[in-house]
């Protein structure tokens, strides 16, 4: 099977920003960030913006505002020191915080006793083992976590870009299923419920970031997941 030199370039292309854009996410809501972390949302105001023309939602829309602000808080802040303080205090207090945190595990919203590890972790473990993922021995968190299903979504990004360099047709229609099968099935099943409980709380934070990204990454990865059928629907042709 041949291969259309410009869609081959498209899928090259397009995995590295997805891939780029899962590692934000995955940046966002996995931990506590350091100084690292500060410049790197910059990057990513055009790209989302630039999503305004796709997304079409007013909700977006707002989203990608607030998100500015956090960046223009960002680069004013008096004292990094100070600020990446409040955002860990912020990031504590959504996640981490006891009873009144919000959950960030698949298994808290679909599974029937709301519990970590429930049956939706077991789906995905098998989904992970099935393409050989393991989660970094970094991350201390369940299998099912909003931020470990990014850095899946990004492994998988990254791979589809490989396959498309080396025209493995094949193996690329292969791969584009499964992540399309992953968002399809899994993650769009909850990511509107835990986007939603991020920004609520969120918002009485005032915290301009998780409240951005909660939205900012539900609307991305409904996107994400019709760019993939457009590139699945060209190869089959």
């Amino acid at each position: 099977m041949s291969f259309n030199k410009e869609l081959q370039e498209d899928l090259i292309n397009s995995s590295i920003l997805r891939s780029a854009f899962f590692n934000y996410f995955f940046r966002v809501f996995n931990t506590t960030v350091d100084e690292s972390f500060i410049g790197i949302s910059e990057k990513y105001l055009t790209y989302f913006n630039d999503l305004k023309d796709y997304v079409e939602s007013d909700e977006y829309n707002e989203a990608c505002k607030t998100f500015e602000e956090y960046i223009n808080n960002e680069k004013n802040a008096a004292n990094i020191h100070d600020f990446l303080q409040r955002l860990n205090i912020e990031f504590t207090s959504l996640f981490l915080s006891g009873m009144s945190n919000v959950p960030a595990s698949a298994s808290s919203y679909l599974s029937n006793d709301g519990l970590l590890k429930g049956e939706e972790w077991q789906k995905v473990v098998a989904v992970y083992k099935m393409r050989d993922f393991q989660m970094p021995e970094s991350i201390k968190a369940p299998e099912d976590y909003i931020s470990v299903e990014m850095l899946y979504m990004q492994k998988l990004s990254d791979l589809i870009g490989k396959l498309a360099e080396e025209s493995d047709i094949n193996l690329l229609k292969s791969t584009i299923n499964d992540q399309i099968n992953f968002s399809s099935n899994h993650i769009l099943v909850w990511i509107d419920m835990f986007s939603d409980a991020v920004y609520k709380k969120a918002v009485t934070l005032n915290s301009k970031l998780y409240a951005s990204a909660a939205v900012i990454m539900k609307y991305y990865i409904k996107y994400d997941i019709e760019l993939l059928k457009e590139f699945n629907d060209e190869l089959n042709k």
